[in-house]
């Protein structure tokens, strides 16, 4: 506890050519309160949401995972976060 305020913290890894466009490989974010929605997490991390948001929605190409389960299972952007939650989120794959 922060001065009577309760804070949480999420851990993202992102991988791939994601670690190369964002300049890091795992960050954590701190917010307030006991739990945050994950649309609420991407408004924190603003070039994260550039890059996984389209017209407001997540692109089905990548690969993004709520304490090893995808997203869409747990309610997608409106997935609820919680304190030690880790998001991994893998970018989509190349080929030819």
């Amino acid at each position: 506890m922060y001065w009577g305020l309760s804070l949480s913290k999420v851990i993202i890894t992102v991988y791939g050519t994601l670690r190369e466009k964002l300049g890091w490989r795992s960050k954590e974010v701190v917010f307030k309160g006991d739990k945050i929605t994950f649309r609420e997490l991407l408004d924190v991390e603003p070039k994260l949401k550039s890059l996984i948001l389209q017209g407001g929605n997540l692109i089905d190409d990548y690969i993004i995972l709520l304490n090893g389960v995808h997203l869409q299972f747990k309610g997608g952007l409106n997935a609820v976060l919680r304190n030690g939650d880790e998001i991994s989120i893998f970018p989509p794959g190349g080929g030819g």
